[in-house]
């Protein structure tokens, strides 16, 4: 009896459709599941309209003495509700009767999450306007059954409640954190309209400092017409420590720890050090945040940061520090960050022959500027949405560098089901980066372009793909455009099979803008997932090796390639 809802769908919520292989542990029976999967499959129905549906099982057939199940479901969905019309009546304090009265056709499915997203619309409106008790409710006027449908006529009484104004806006429970420091958060002041979506704002913004486990919002009555708003707090732990691991087929294991001070001085402010370690390189990181220091969502923060990592064909070193802005736009659900940034960058045992035309050890002094637009599903297992990021980095004498160069990095992936168990996943990136104005020398050796690994072209090792010298020695790229497009069969709630082709063109000069030589290699692997990201198991074959290249590379990695 089901027809609206596909019955691979509708079977997800009984067993586990998510993979090319049912395995026993993924249909596991207990009547109190198996009634909490009838409960789920009928609510699904109520929320697209059908308020009248019943979703039961037919006959249930059980042996005890293999453990086997067998069931049919029977659905009667009756027929679909929608809302024709709405009668708005707004009623104000003390009066008798109807102020405002208007009608709206919505022509939407009807369920009770109709209704109470209707109702809060309806509140947030009045809320605004200083009335923070009104109410909403919703009464059928009239239904008019059709074939397979049936029409509601609705009314929805509207009482704003009185008129409330903000009285003192107290804190409890902060023994560390300052007042002044909470205070800032708040959009009211004593003496505005109540707002209580004011008030929540304030709440939120308490919350997102990170130094509260949790923030409570109650109002208490002075009189009719005033009410103080009191922010009950509970504070955070304010050390933590956190242990660091994973693994690379070129870093091979790694693994570190992380230490994160909250609420320094009372002011809420946050700073981590990082301290990592792997067989190819050190690395530690410091960043002291001062949240909302500029506004609403704009953060400042001060980093340093030491990195010791042997590449593939050279040394790299890199030291220094620096301090920016960073800004969270939440309409596009963007991160921006601009900082200026002082390095010592050095490459030791590097091609020598290259360094006559680029800068071995160099202070650099650039602004650097971050771009994140992500809107994944998933972070970590990405099956729905795409991801953007740019960066740019501006190197010049007039910010105390000793090199003047100009590098560019932007990246996309895209994610999307093929079906409930089959994905498809793009990934596209392209860098630059040039010495307009000024000389080739100016170009320091650790910011060329090495690629090639487990998270690029996975036939080559960490940094393999890159351009070689005529002794075979791998000099790195001014320009190089990558992709990857990579499909994921799911074998198994935990397992998936992967199979991927990866492809990058490069060249040596910008003047050959954008490649003068290309790259690719095909492959397939195993995915894992854990609750720390997909450990992949995956081989790349080197479709057209150069030769000193490999014939193909075995990664062994944790985290989603791209």
């Amino acid at each position: 009896g089901l027809d609206t809802v596909p019955e691979k769908k509708a079977r997800a919520y009984f067993i586990e459709t998510g993979g090319l292989f049912s395995l026993k542990q993924n249909r596991v029976y207990s009547p109190d599941k198996f009634d909490r999967s009838l409960r789920n499959l009928r609510d699904e129905l109520h929320r697209t309209g059908f308020q009248e549906a019943t979703v039961s099982a037919a006959h249930l057939e059980r042996d005890d003495r293999t453990g086997v199940v067998k069931t049919s479901i029977q659905v009667n969905q009756g027929p679909r509700f929608f809302v024709h019309s709405v009668r708005l009546e707004v009623s104000f304090e003390n009066t008798n009767a109807p102020v405002s009265v208007s009608t709206n056709w919505p022509g939407d499915p009807y369920s009770q999450w109709w209704e109470q997203d209707y109702a809060l619309s309806i509140k947030t409106n009045f809320y605004r306007l200083g009335y923070p008790d009104t109410s909403v409710e919703v009464q059928t006027l009239a239904r008019d059954p059709q074939t397979n449908e049936v029409r509601l006529d609705l009314r929805a009484i509207v009482q704003t409640g009185p008129f409330v104004r903000v009285g003192n806006i107290g804190f409890t429970g902060n023994k560390h954190t300052k007042t002044n420091v909470l205070e800032r958060r708040i959009p009211l002041h004593e003496g505005e309209l109540l707002n209580r979506i004011k008030a929540e704002r304030g709440r939120y913004r308490l919350s997102r400092l990170g130094v509260f486990d949790s923030v409570e919002l109650s109002y208490e009555n002075v009189d009719e017409h005033t009410r103080n708003l009191l922010y009950h707090l509970e504070e955070a732990k304010r050390i933590e420590v956190s242990l660091l691991f994973g693994y690379g087929s070129y870093e091979l294991l790694r693994g570190g720890v992380q230490l994160d001070q909250y609420d320094v001085f009372g002011l809420a402010h946050r700073q981590q050090l990082k301290l990592t370690q792997s067989f190819k390189s050190s690395s530690a990181d410091y960043l002291y945040t001062l949240p909302e220091f500029f506004g609403e969502d704009v953060d400042l923060f001060i980093n340093a940061s030491g990195l010791r990592r042997q590449e593939i064909s050279f040394l790299r070193l890199e030291y220094g520090g620096g301090a920016g802005l960073r800004k969270f736009f939440r309409n596009v659900n963007t991160d921006m960050s601009v900082r200026y940034n002082y390095q010592i960058l050095e490459a030791d045992g590097g091609p020598t022959n290259l360094f006559r035309r680029s800068a071995q050890n160099s202070g650099v002094g650039a602004i650097i500027t971050d771009l994140n637009h992500d809107r994944r599903d998933n972070p970590l297992y990405p099956h729905h949405g795409y991801r953007v990021y740019g960066n740019v980095e501006l190197a010049s004498e007039y910010l105390a560098s000793d090199v003047n160069y100009q590098r560019l990095d932007l990246s996309l992936s895209y994610h999307a089901p093929v079906s409930d168990s089959q994905w498809i996943h793009f990934g596209l990136s392209h860098g630059l980066v040039a010495t307009l104005g000024s000389r080739n020398a100016d170009l320091p050796f650790n910011r060329r372009f090495f690629p090639g690994g487990e998270n690029s072209v996975r036939g080559y090792q960490q940094g393999e793909a890159a351009p070689r010298d005529a002794e075979g020695k791998i000099v790195g790229a001014e320009t190089y455009l990558q992709g990857n497009v990579e499909f994921e069969q799911g074998l198994t709630p935990k397992f998936s099979l992967v199979v991927f082709v990866d492809g990058v063109g490069f060249a040596r000069e910008l003047k050959n803008y954008p490649f003068d030589q290309a790259l690719f290699s095909a492959g397939g692997g195993i995915q894992w997932k854990t609750i720390i990201g997909p450990v992949r198991l995956e081989y790349g074959y080197n479709l057209n090796p150069r030769p000193r290249d490999p014939v193909g590379t075995l990664h062994f990695s944790l985290g989603f390639p791209f």
